[in-house]
């Protein structure tokens, strides 16, 4: 009950041998993904052949649906950019909506929920221009299920009411099941377990007519809910009967969704909690946890962690409950790890992706001598560059306030303060535009530690300093000067000019005079701008506060380049100073 993908695909006339293929490789997807693959491919081929732009934009979203399905994401979402670029080129509107579907999908499973939100947004945005209807119910429940993760539960519900109405329009019962059991779960995150348990019991009713692979889910669900209102004995019901569901379909040999066993079982366990009959409540989630780690269901596992850890502390089963705290640590960290990783892939595949299509125009370009006119390009390149690199910077602060155009202030004040301690105009107008990626690195943090407003542990800060080795890690390949002046930026700009300073411990001149100039301007702006953590500061209370810094942690001549910099905007700051610093 995740986000989906439309239904509605793009058909096309000119070449039913290519629909044909694509036709069959739905009919295997599910039983034989291996074939669907292989017809995908040859539909692609086909396309290729006979110019059939649009159907090879089909192909390549259906190929990467395809990789989607069986786990390879990083190739789902390289595909799926093709796709959609292909698809815009050549007016394939279904087929662009359905390839930016899938790429919210991948970016909200990667935990960019900021990327996710934008792409889902543009999905919808874009379908309703066709004027149809048939998988806006679809998109707005994409678009809720992102907007819950973001903790806006009273937009995700407000979506999910406009989904329902979108599926009214539209007669489909199936997609209500699945809407209104994702709203129950909304309500029951919220604590709200009567409203919960109504629209659970909705769902239900419509899910055992129209969506019955569901129903066992929608059944743990409501035990969970009705566990909590101590209605013990509507939740054992609801139980008894997923389980009659799932022994059912055991006998009949059809395939059953392990996410769906393990929900029940986990809710069983719950039940056995507010029964007292904990003996048998580590049995289910122990069971429950073998499962969910054989399906790689790995959040649900770290829950299971949790749960059998706390149960078995509460029984005084201490060495059983270190076990299991350990066992979710590591877990976690190889969650973290996994999930940073695929964050950085899709932001780096998207740049890359865009580059090589410029690249592609430059070389085209040249081919024909129009050399004013690859100049231009291979600007564009560079500012697309800069600029794709710059939304990634603004997305990895995308909960705090006031921090959309942190960025640019830093790179204007740090331009500023360059060319005052007489550093070129070249080098100015390259620092400015790599200062603003000077915390690109954030997007490799949980947004958790970002959006913590108290202070942080010894363990989230070290985990908050790795930003500076993303950073460059992201960076350091690029080709241009600008680029590589970032990846110096963002490897070098929490060191100090004392040598306590982070990641390397560097002093003084070893730290690059570009890193030296965007920490006083980070500082700066950082102060005089609202955080989650604090309040915006008054700019003489920040001008000093960079003034006590000086010899410490900031080069001292860039802290008078800064100074003279803020009295020529500002000359009432003069009488405000603190020039014990300057002694």
């Amino acid at each position: 009950m995740a986000i989906t993908t439309p239904v509605t695909r793009e058909h096309h006339s000119g070449d039913p041998t290519v629909e044909d293929l694509l036709e069959q490789a739905r009919l295997h997807e599910d039983a034989e993904p291996n074939r669907a693959r292989l017809l995908v491919q040859q539909a692609r081929v086909l396309a290729r052949a006979h110019q059939d732009q649009a159907g090879e934009a089909e192909a390549l979203y259906r190929i990467a649906e395809l990789s989607y399905a069986a786990g390879s994401s990083h190739e789902a979402f390289a595909v799926a950019l093709e796709a959609r670029d292909l698809a815009h080129d050549v007016g394939a509107v279904n087929t662009q909506v359905s390839a930016l579907n899938l790429i919210a999908a991948v970016q909200y499973h990667a935990a960019n929920f900021a990327e996710a939100l934008a792409s889902a947004t543009a999905a919808l945005e874009l379908y309703r221009t066709t004027g149809k209807r048939t998988s806006e119910g679809h998109l707005l429940n994409s678009l809720a299920v992102i907007q819950h993760s973001l903790h806006d539960t009273d937009r995700a519900i407000v979506t999910y009411e406009a989904a329902l109405m979108a599926n009214k329009g539209e007669d489909r019962p199936d997609l209500d099941a699945v809407t209104l059991a994702n709203m129950a779960k909304v309500r029951a995150d919220r604590k709200e377990e009567l409203l919960a348990v109504s629209l659970g019991e909705s769902a239900l009713a419509l899910a055992k007519e129209h969506a019955p692979e569901i129903v066992p889910e929608i059944l743990a669900r409501l035990a969970a809910a009705y566990a909590a209102l101590n209605s013990v004995d509507r939740a054992a019901s609801c139980l008894d009967e997923a389980d009659g569901v799932l022994r059912d379909r055991t006998a009949r040999r059809v395939a059953l969704s392990p996410g769906s066993v393990v929900m029940v079982r986990i809710a069983r366990g719950e039940l056995y909690v507010a029964q007292h009959l904990r003996d048998h409540a580590l049995r289910e989630w122990g069971d429950a946890l073998e499962l969910a780690t054989q399906a790689n269901m790995t959040e649900t596992a770290l829950g299971l962690r949790e749960k059998l850890a706390n149960l078995n502390r509460d029984m005084g089963r201490f060495e059983q409950a270190l076990l299991h705290q350990e066992a979710r640590y590591a877990l976690n960290e190889a969650m973290l790890r996994s999930g940073i990783d695929l964050r950085i892939s899709t932001q780096r595949i998207e740049h890359d992706t865009e580059t090589a299509r410029l690249q592609a125009e430059i070389m085209r370009l040249r081919t024909t001598e129009l050399e004013q006119m690859v100049q231009a390009r291979t600007d564009e390149m560079q500012r697309f560059q800069v600029e794709a690199f710059r939304r990634i910077a603004v997305m990895s602060e995308y909960f705090n306030n006031d921090t959309a155009n942190h960025p640019g202030h830093v790179g204007e004040l740090a331009a500023a303060m360059a060319l005052d301690l007489g550093l070129d105009d070249e080098f100015a107008e390259r620092l400015s535009l790599a200062a603003q990626l000077h915390d690109i690195g954030k997007v490799g943090v949980p947004d958790v530690l970002l959006m913590k407003p108290g202070s942080l542990t010894a363990a989230e800060f070290d985990r908050m300093q790795s930003h500076t080795l993303f950073g460059h890690e992201i960076l350091r390949q690029g080709q241009t000067p600008v680029l590589q002046l970032a990846a110096e930026v963002a490897h070098h700009h929490h060191e100090r000019w004392d040598g306590t300073g982070y990641p390397g411990g560097l002093s003084r001149t070893a730290i690059p005079l570009s890193a030296r100039i965007v920490a006083v301007a980070d500082v700066y702006d950082a102060l005089v701008s609202e955080r989650i953590y604090k309040g915006p500061w008054e700019c003489a209370e920040s001008v000093n506060y960079i003034l006590g810094g000086r010899a410490m942690q900031f080069d001292p001549q860039v802290v008078d380049a800064f100074i003279r910099v803020m009295l020529r905007r500002d000359p009432s700051l003069d009488s405000q100073l603190d020039r014990s610093a300057l002694d």
